[in-house]
This record gives C-alpha cells, structure tokens and sequence, in this order.
C-alpha cells in the first residue's frame, strides 16, 4: 500500500511539474535562449577589456591581439552556417546543447593557455562551440513564438539580453582583472554555461519540424578558408604592406577559395548557403546590414579596449566602465525597438540605427592623445542606440523572409554576416594601428590609425543607412 502511494504521488509531483512548464514554456524557452546569447555575448566583452594584460602577461604583439579576439570570431563566421544546417537536420535543443559543452570546454582551456598562439588555438575551439549554439537560439525562438508579432517582441527581448551581456562584461571583466588575472575572464563562463544547459534539458522542447538533406562539406571547406586567408592577409598586410610576398599570397589564396566556395554553393542541389534567397532584396540588404554592423562594432571594441587603457591610462575596470553608455544603450534599445517593430516596419529604423552609427563613429574623430571621456561617451551613446535599433528589425526581416523550417540556415545566415563584418574590421581596422605598444611616440601614432579607422567606418555605416532605405520595404 505505501508503495502504491508513494508511486502515485511521485507520479502527481511529475504531472504537476510537466504542467508548471508547459504553462509558462514560452518565457522559459525564451530566458534558456537569452541565457545563451548573454554566454556569448558576454565572452566578446570581457576579452576585449582584458587584451592589454594578455599583452603585458604572454608579450603579445598587436597582431597577436587581433588573432586572439578574429580567431574566435573566424570560427564562429566560418562554421554558423553548417551549424545552423545541423541544427535543421537533427534539432535545436540537441544542437545547442552540444555546442554549450564545446565552448565551455574551450573556455576552460583558454584560462590554462601560455602563449599567444595556445590561446589562439583554444579561442578557435570556444568559437566552434559557438558557432554550433548561436543558430538555434533563434531558431527556438522561431519555433516556439509563431505569432510574428509576439517572435518580434522575443527577438527584441533576445538582442537586448545580448546587449546587457555586453553592458556587463566590461565591468565584470574589469572586476575580475582587479582580483585575479587575465584566465579569470574565460573561467566566468564555466558556472554561465552550467546554468544555461540545466535550465535547457528541463525546459526546451525538441522542436519537431526538421529539414533532411546532406551536408554540404565542400563548401564548409571553401568557405572556411576564404574567411580565414583573406583575414589573414588583411593582418600582415596591414603591418608589411601589400606589396609583400606574404600579404599577396594569401591574398590570391583567398580570393581563389572564395570563388571556389560560390561555385559549388551555385552547383550544389542542397547547398549550406542556398544563395536564390539573396534574390530577396530584404534578405539580401538586410544581411549586408549585419556586416557593416559587424565591421564598425567590433573593430570599435577592439580599439577602444587598447586606447582606454594603453593611451587615456586607464584601468581595466576604468576601461571597462567607459563601455557602459555604448551597451547599455544597445540593452535598453533593443527590446523597445522589438515591441514597435509592427509599427515601424523593417527599413525605417534600420536605416535610421546605421545613420546614427555613422553619426557617433564621426563624433568620435574629435579625440586626441589628452582628450576627456566627456569627449567619448555621448558618441558611444549615439552608436549604441544605432546599433540597437537596427538588430531586433534586420533578424526579422531575415527570420520573415524564408520557410520556418529554414530558420536556423536564416539565422546562421544573418550571424554569420555579422561575424564576418567582425573578421575584418577588426583585421582591417586594427592593422592601421602601432605594432605595439611602449614607444615614446605610440600614443600620437595610435590617435593618427584611430582616426583612419573610424573613418573608413562612418562612411561604410552610411552606404548601409542609404541601402537599407531603398532595398527594404516597410513590412518585408
């Protein structure tokens, strides 16, 4: 008898649970996604913040900064795409899963690396893991929201959990440099991740709808290398010169992959980037806004992050702090934009987030050797505000633009525009500063590539705004 009853109540304790969280399925599946993208998010500042005390602790070169932030941001470009495949082919919630052990595991290793190049190596790993859990993220939002205002109000929540990832990153990676050392900032992860794969197992469901078809292992190849050659190029170019034999190889090299990776993407029946959806005007314009965005927002990390700290003096957690009104604005932004985005439609705000960009970039040309943060922070909160109300309205229009059964090819899609936009302002941008840093005249050198810099990007933010505006309709 008291076996009976036990069973029976352990039996009404699972119903009533299995009840609790089919109720409220919805926010949990969105605060599982959310704690994800945070995880992701998260790591991109706090790195950034702690880039000069990797310099000083492995005697990391420029170059070798510009390899530990575009090593990562290479593998998440270059394989988002099949992931987001996989992730279609065999289910999201499995997928994320494993790609949250991977960039934990790469997490791990990166706090033990010992030279540049070791953390280099483990910064691919980490961003392998991300590459493989970034895509269903959206794709889970897709699947679970299938009324297209309430999936754009989710998209908004998602971009600002992103966003307030970033806000705290600098400060939590500045407190943690003020405690322990550099490693601290990849260990933080570990706990992040722990979290995020138990609320997962409990409260998000397989999504049912799955595409079948072969991977596309050619164009994976193809793709990979052009991404990686042509960064690569960029980077020695940048600090040899073009005209050297190194930079121009790899160059070719590049170039030569690239069009090896159109071809047999055009070839392919299943291709891992079917490129008739570029075909789409909105698809296509909305995807080059997430390249530009990507090319002006994490060069300006990058750059920021030395120039605080190796020019205006700063401290890691001074450092960190200044990045508040750049990502907080892009926090706050994000979700307001997500709630009115039935109102607005898709190009009214994207064009109007990449002119505000272009705007604050141009703001920040005043900046000397001595100048103040007075003279920085309102153009960071000018491009955060940008730059939130532009992402929540480019995933939709891509999200809206292809079948639900293709949404995480779609997401992987826009990400993967995003992270290439990365690649090489970063490579790019970065290469137009000092070799390294201690010189007596490193500051007035490092202001002179600034300037360049931000230059190039203002301009490149405003040909976005101007193609937003007349290739996107309102409601794509």
């Amino acid at each position: 008898m008291v076996t009976i009853q036990t069973g029976a109540a352990a039996s009404l304790r699972a119903g009533t649970l299995s009840s609790w969280v089919s109720r409220w399925r919805q926010p949990l599946v969105l605060t599982a996604v959310c704690m994800g993208q945070f995880m992701l998010q998260l790591d991109t500042t706090i790195v950034n913040v702690a880039l000069p005390s990797i310099a000083r602790s492995l005697h990391a070169s420029t170059s070798g900064l510009q390899w530990v932030i575009d090593g990562y941001i290479l593998a998440l470009a270059s394989l988002l795409l099949s992931s987001g495949r996989i992730g279609d082919r065999s289910g999201h919630k499995r997928v994320f899963l494993v790609g949250l052990g991977v960039f934990a595991l790469g997490s791990g290793l990166c706090a033990l690396a010992g030279t540049t190049w070791e953390l280099v190596c483990f910064r691919v790993l980490q961003g392998i893991g991300a590459a493989i859990m970034l895509p269903a993220t959206l794709a889970l939002i897709t699947a679970t929201f299938p009324d297209g205002r309430e999936r754009a109000r989710a998209v908004g929540i998602w971009a600002g959990a992103g966003g307030l990832s970033l806000v705290l990153g600098p400060v939590l990676g500045g407190l943690l440099l003020r405690a322990f050392t550099w490693p601290a900032v990849f260990l933080v992860n570990l706990p992040v991740a722990l979290a995020a794969a138990v609320l997962v197992v409990a409260a998000v469901p397989e999504t049912n709808e799955r595409s079948a078809g072969r991977m596309d292992l050619q164009g994976q190849a193809l793709g990979a290398a052009s991404l990686a050659l042509l960064a690569a190029a960029a980077i020695q170019g940048g600090r040899h010169g073009f005209s050297t034999s190194l930079p121009v190889a790899l160059l070719a090299s590049g170039m030569l992959a690239l069009v090896g990776f159109v071809l047999v993407e055009r070839l392919r029946p299943e291709p891992m980037l079917p490129l008739g959806y570029f075909r789409n005007r909105a698809y296509a314009a909305a995807n080059v806004a997430g390249l530009i965005m990507g090319f002006v927002m994490f060069s300006l990390l990058f750059i920021f992050a030395l120039y605080f700290q190796q020019v205006a003096g700063d401290t890691p957690l001074q450092g960190g702090l200044r990045f508040i009104p750049l990502c907080g604005a892009f926090a706050i932004t994000g979700p307001l934009i997500g709630r009115n985005i039935h109102r607005t439609g898709h190009w009214p705000p994207m064009a109007g987030g990449l002119a505000l960009i272009a705007l604050g970039t141009l703001l920040l040309l005043r900046l000397g050797v001595h100048s103040g943060y007075d003279e920085v922070w309102p153009a960071f909160l000018i491009i955060g505000i940008g730059y939130g109300i532009t992402s929540t309205p480019m995933a939709a229009a891509v999200l809206g633009a292809v079948p639900p059964d293709r949404a995480g090819m779609a997401s992987s899609t826009v990400n993967t525009a995003r992270q290439i936009g990365g690649v090489f302002g970063i490579a790019i941008l970065g290469s137009m500063l000092p070799a390294a840093s201690g010189t007596s005249d490193y500051a007035e050198q490092f202001i002179s590539g600034m300037h360049d810099g931000l230059l190039a990007a203002a301009i490149l933010a405003l040909v976005g705004a101007a193609l937003t505006a007349t290739q996107i309709s309102r409601h794509s």
